[in-house]
């Protein structure tokens, strides 16, 4: 999981949630535990002491205490074994567990009236007690009796101890299955982010146009505004081009009558103006080209099959070249594809193609490659080739290596200013078949589903 995210977060947030009520959680239990071990501990020690002052009678021939039966409990009867009991009468010992031997325990005398008493004692060999200390009277006896019972408070640091020894391992294994719990639920709750980062990478790859509206309610209005600026963008962007290409009507006629006008004065002042209409009618073929384009590897489009747009060219150049019988070959173009306007990739491939079939004898070769994350589509032709050294002169704005072919040495310029606005380039050596290897390249993108 990534650094500064909002899963990390999330977890980290949930976690310390999470270990932080378990702590207390635990630290409860184990109050309200070793309060219920000393509350059964106090009942055993009560049961034990109410029984011996039941057993406990005055003998009426010599007054002198005595007890009906003994307790029947072993751990009273073991010597030393931490569980104990005595009677006092003021203060004197009059009788005691087997388990005391020749001991006897320290207590405090209660005194009448004031029932029944916890105290702590301390055994013969320095184990600490918890005890229950009762001053009681008995029939046929005016003295005071101190009943003791007593027992380990290790027995209930014990079972506290292996309680919690418990509670630790089974709060640790509950604390690690929520955090997991934790993780795959961030997971799972956050994967519409990932269906959303994936549905903007489509969207700008050109794989499809607008975002699905399949998000949950948390996420559909961010996808609904993402998809409303994707139309606002398209419907700019079509705007644009459409007055781009008014514009572009607009002044054909009014350009193409003043440099007419202009061939018709025979001076000067004549040529001077038709080569500056001739810049003008130039400038603005290209930068309208520019403009067309400029947004359109920005924003969301579709993505053309660059096969199907290659063999309208072919049916379009063997009409236009119909004389030269030229054998236009296509190949491996079926799994290339252009992200952008489809219009664009016309103009492209269709400078690129028409360059190849002017000079062509009789091929023209148009194939598709990727290497790597880029696409290219190479047309070749058998015809003379670019004289060595003088291929860069072919990208000059207005430069024809020929005069005697027809064009306006425009058109490889703006190739090139349309595949760098795409992220690719155009570039020209020599072909194997003779003539010119023209290489159109731009990033590769995954193809339709």
């Amino acid at each position: 999981m990534k650094r500064n995210t909002l899963a990390l977060r999330l977890l980290i947030l949930s976690s310390v949630w999470v270990v932080v009520t378990l702590v207390v959680v635990g630290v409860l239990l184990s109050i309200l535990f070793r309060s219920h071990v000393e509350r059964r501990f106090d009942d055993f020690l009560f049961d034990q002491l109410k029984g011996n002052i039941a057993a406990t009678e005055i003998s009426p021939a010599d007054g002198m205490l005595k007890m009906a039966w003994n307790p029947s409990n072993l751990r009273f009867h073991r010597p030393l074994s931490g569980w104990y009991w005595q009677i006092l009468e003021n203060g004197t010992l009059r009788a005691r567990s087997r388990s005391l031997w020749q001991h006897t325990l320290s207590v405090i005398d209660p005194g009448l009236g004031t029932g029944l008493q916890h105290q702590m004692l301390v055994d013969p060999a320095g184990t600490a007690l918890r005890g229950l200390v009762e001053n009681v009277t008995l029939p046929d006896s005016d003295a005071s009796f101190t009943f003791v019972v007593a027992g380990p408070i290790s027995n209930i640091d014990r079972d506290v101890q292996e309680f919690t020894t418990m509670l630790l391992i089974t709060l640790t294994a509950l604390g690690v299955g929520l955090v997991g719990a934790v993780f795959f639920q961030i997971r799972i709750g956050l994967r519409p982010l990932s269906r959303l980062q994936q549905a903007l990478s489509d969207t700008r790859s050109g794989k499809s146009a607008r975002l699905p509206e399949s998000f949950p309610g948390e996420v559909q209005p961010v996808v609904s505004e993402l998809n409303a600026l994707l139309d606002h963008n398209a419907a700019v962007l079509e705007r644009a081009r459409t007055q781009t290409a008014n514009l572009a009507h607009s002044l054909k006629n009014p350009l193409m009558v003043l440099t007419n006008e202009a061939r018709a004065i025979q001076d000067e002042r004549g040529r001077l103006m038709d080569e500056q209409l001739r810049n003008m009618t130039d400038s603005i073929h290209r930068y309208l080209s520019k403009a067309r384009t400029s947004g359109a590897n920005r924003l969301a489009g579709t993505l053309t099959g660059v096969g199907r747009v290659a063999e309208d060219l072919r049916f379009s150049m063997d009409h236009l070249y119909k004389d030269k019988n030229l054998n236009i070959q296509l190949m491996e173009l079926e799994e290339i594809y252009f992200r952008g306007d489809e219009q664009d990739l016309q103009e492209m491939l269709g400078n690129v193609m028409d360059n190849a079939c002017k000079w062509a004898k009789t091929v023209v070769q148009v194939r598709g490659e990727r290497t790597g994350h880029i696409w290219r589509v190479i047309v070749e032709d058998d015809g003379p080739g670019i004289p060595e050294g003088q291929e860069a002169l072919a990208f000059q704005r207005g430069r024809r290596l020929d005069d005697a072919m027809p064009g306006s040495g425009l058109g490889l310029d703006i190739v090139c200013d349309i595949a760098v606005l795409y992220g690719g380039s155009l570039s020209l050596d020599r072909s194997s078949l003779g003539g010119v290897r023209a290489t159109l390249e731009w990033p590769a993108i995954a193809g339709p589903e």
